[in-house]
């Protein structure tokens, strides 16, 4: 079998399937936004604002579908040549979602519309606010729907609106809105929910794909300042928007405690380049002291690892303690919660917890509510808050749950592969397959019987870099040779890459990590 055929085989895909995938695709592939059950009441009620004069603000989210989706809609009126208001909430301030107080402070600025972006279905109390003070509000939002929707004058949502059999970021329904405005796709709005697609972890699937590889294709073709500035003028595919783009997004809600994450919606929608990279410095700046912050957090932290779970208390950041409990998390293999002070209430800790496939979150959060003040999540990540009195008696659940429910062993899948299958031909196919990202994973390569003393190493003896021919070669950092001198035999893993060095490209075999004959992981 060769390397196409295994892959295909892997993705379980036969080759009309896969000529379907990798299909040339244009702007006119994506379901129409007339999809939407409601777009044109949504577009009547915008377009009566705007015509008699209204104040319009859009309420965004702090994270970086929020701030994408956000940027759409205010970048759409712009092009329209109608002023806006927007406003991103505070994480430290307002919390998620619409609030009755901004509700107040939007009446008391003269807003007569207001439209929800990435938030809004489950906002009641806020839009019958609005509602008694005569306002209008339209929600956009991509979230789970509660037993009942918000009295607003139109709900725009991929499930509610019938759209399609995938459910969309936030992001992707404002640019939704925004083409029925503008009555056509507009390419650097489109590559905004490209991005939000990544960053939300939607299911690249159907649409969601398609808008991915558009939004690449896009970016890379017309290099938006708003965008490079963030990625090092790197080539743009579905890693540099999760591992660059995003995170440096997500850094400013996650740090800044006061509402100046409201300057992300300038960067994205500005064409001032110096004040462009004013705020792009910022945004990085923020970034690596997010970076450091956990980093540092995380290695200075006390873990008792007798017991089964891990529950500590810090001062950070609220915005932080997520990042904190996944690093745990993976690091000691143990279900793990970080908990904080409430910003507004002492007395109250607020939480952030993550697990894995065994213990499911969202179960022990709901069999716990009776000394939980709020909570809510998935199997495998969540939020909860509690009062500090109850703090001894909510880590001893969660130890006891613990021990209760140990994580699920999930063999890892991989694709075996040989040493020959590593070339420039076969790159290309699996990259024809991108983007990859949730539902639709790398595939994960294992060659098996790397004889050890064949190996290279860099002059330092600390790298693998072991050449196979002009242009190709096997890649393992940290994995020196010293380490690897006590096995005869290995198998590596890892995934196939292209590197440019003093103008030479090279398609590599990236290693992830190294196993020995009886599969036990080498460590580094």
């Amino acid at each position: 079998m060769n390397f196409k055929e295994k892959v295909l085989n892997y993705f379980n895909l036969n080759e009309e399937e896969y000529k379907y995938l990798t299909r040339s695709i244009d702007d006119l592939s994506l379901p129409s936004f007339d999809n939407f059950q409601d777009m044109n009441k949504a577009n009547e009620i915008i377009k009566k604002s705007v015509a008699s004069g209204e104040k319009i603000v859009i309420y965004g989210d702090y994270d970086c579908d929020g701030i994408m989706a956000t940027s759409i809609l205010v970048k759409c009126f712009q092009m329209l040549d109608v002023k806006v208001g927007y406003y991103i909430p505070s994480r430290y301030i307002d919390g998620y979602g619409l609030n009755e107080k901004r509700v107040h402070d939007f009446y008391e600025k003269g807003y007569k519309l207001i439209i929800t972006v990435d938030n809004g279905i489950a906002q009641f109390d806020a839009i019958k606010k609005a509602n008694e003070l005569g306002m209008k509000v339209i929600v956009t939002d991509h979230h789970e729907m509660q037993d009942k929707l918000p009295e607003a004058e139109v709900v725009l949502h991929p499930l509610v609106s019938n759209y399609g059999e995938v459910v969309c970021c936030g992001a992707y329904v404002a640019f939704m809105l925004a083409s029925k405005l503008l009555n056509r796709y507009d390419e650097y709005l489109l590559s905004l929910a490209s991005i939000a697609t990544i960053s939300d972890m939607m299911q690249l699937k159907a649409y969601n794909r398609d808008i991915v590889r558009l939004g690449i294709n896009m970016m890379n073709k017309n290099k938006y300042r708003n965008i490079t500035l963030l990625t090092d003028n790197d080539i743009i595919d579905e890693n540099t928007i999760g591992m660059k783009i995003a995170p440096k997004i997500n850094a400013i809600g996650r740090m800044v405690e006061n509402t100046s994450v409201n300057v992300l919606i300038e960067f994205m929608t500005t064409s001032n380049i110096e004040r462009l990279e004013y705020l792009a410095n910022f945004i990085n700046d923020t970034n690596e002291k997010r970076k450091k912050l956990t980093k540092d957090t995380a290695g200075n932290v006390d873990v008792d690892l007798t017991k089964h779970s891990i529950v500590l208390v810090t001062d950070l950041k609220e915005g932080i303690i997520g990042l904190l409990a996944n690093n745990l998390l993976n690091k000691y293999k143990k279900p793990t919660i970080i908990l904080t002070k409430d910003a507004h209430d002492e007395s109250i800790l607020k939480g952030s917890a993550r697990s894995k496939r065994g213990l499911a979150i969202n179960e022990f959060l709901l069999e716990n509510k009776d000394i939980l003040i709020t909570s809510g999540g998935h199997e495998q990540a969540g939020g909860l808050s509690l009062y500090i009195n109850d703090l001894d008696d909510f880590i001893y659940r969660f130890e006891e749950y613990a021990k209760t429910h140990p994580f699920l062993e999930e063999k890892e899948d991989y694709l075996e592969i040989s040493i020959t299958d590593i070339n420039e031909d076969n790159y290309k196919f699996l990259r024809s397959l991108a983007p990859f990202g949730e539902g639709f994973k790398l595939p994960l390569l294992k060659i098996s019987d790397i004889k050890v003393s064949s190996l290279a190493y860099s002059k330092s003896r600390l790298h693998i870099l072991y050449p196979l021919s002009v242009n190709q070669k096997i890649v393992g950092f940290n994995y020196s040779k010293d380490l690897l001198s006590n096995y005869d035999y290995i198998d590596i893993y890892g995934e196939l890459g292209y590197s440019v060095f003093n103008g030479k490209e090279s398609f590599d075999f990236n290693i992830k990590r190294i196993c020995d004959k009886s599969d036990m992981i080498i460590s580094i």
